[in-house]
């Protein structure tokens, strides 16, 4: 259990049942049981084979009884649960899987982790029906990661929301400034390479950039 993996499951809420979508190596989902926060886990990955080696991992902890593997596509292989994990992967694949099992989710908790498109994210959240609970960030093999828990629910986002995220804007959390500054920097040497070449991108990176430094101004007003 890494960090990233670590801080998902502090996401997670205690309950009866959680999927781990795409669980790979099983290893969130035997720490969930292992733990007590769930007492029945689903793992479910489109690969058989990656699956495999989650089935060794909860054999070898003894926690057969206690899961079930299923092979298939996203959400829609499961039954009722009352939380979703769906992490390591885009968002536009996220947002594929949450629009194909919409059906499947009732009122589950969601909580979700973008390698990449945390805005586009939080909106597609917002404009589907889900209002963002809670949020944290952490470093991982040298690489920054975006976790949140969604539910059922009303929000309306800022644009500066949407990118920092609204909880971890609201609390002004510890780690938002390191996370600015490495967003600012790809946004920089984004930005240097499409000028004069891809104005539509320049334009969106330079957006981005003011956006954070409004944030700046939030987090910290003497900057």
């Amino acid at each position: 259990m890494d960090e990233r993996l670590l801080t998902l499951a502090s996401l997670v809420p205690h309950c009866r049942s959680a999927a781990d979508v795409g669980a790979d190596h099983g290893k969130l989902g035997a720490h969930l049981l292992k733990t007590g926060v769930c007492e029945f886990v689903y793992l479910t990955d489109i690969s058989a084979p990656s699956l495999e080696k989650a089935r060794r991992l909860v054999r070898r902890e003894g926690l057969e009884d206690r899961c079930a593997l299923l092979v298939g596509d996203g959400l829609t292989v499961l039954p009722p649960f009352d939380a979703a994990v769906i992490a390591g992967m885009g968002a536009p694949t996220i947002e594929h899987i949450l629009t194909a099992g919409q059906d499947r989710i009732g009122d589950a908790k969601l909580i979700l982790e973008p390698n990449v498109g945390a805005e586009e994210l939080r909106l597609y959240l917002c404009r589907n029906g889900f209002a963002i609970e809670d949020e944290a960030l952490t470093r991982a093999g040298g690489r920054w990661y975006v976790c949140m828990r969604a539910g059922r629910g009303r929000m309306t986002l800022t644009p500066e929301e949407a990118l920092a995220g609204p909880a971890l804007l609201a609390r002004k959390d510890p780690a938002l400034p390191g996370y600015r500054d490495f967003r600012v920097r790809v946004a920089k040497k984004a930005l240097s390479g499409a000028q004069g070449r891809d104005e539509t991108a320049a334009r969106e990176l330079t957006r981005e950039l003011t956006l954070w430094e409004e944030v700046s101004r939030r987090i910290d007003p003497c900057s």
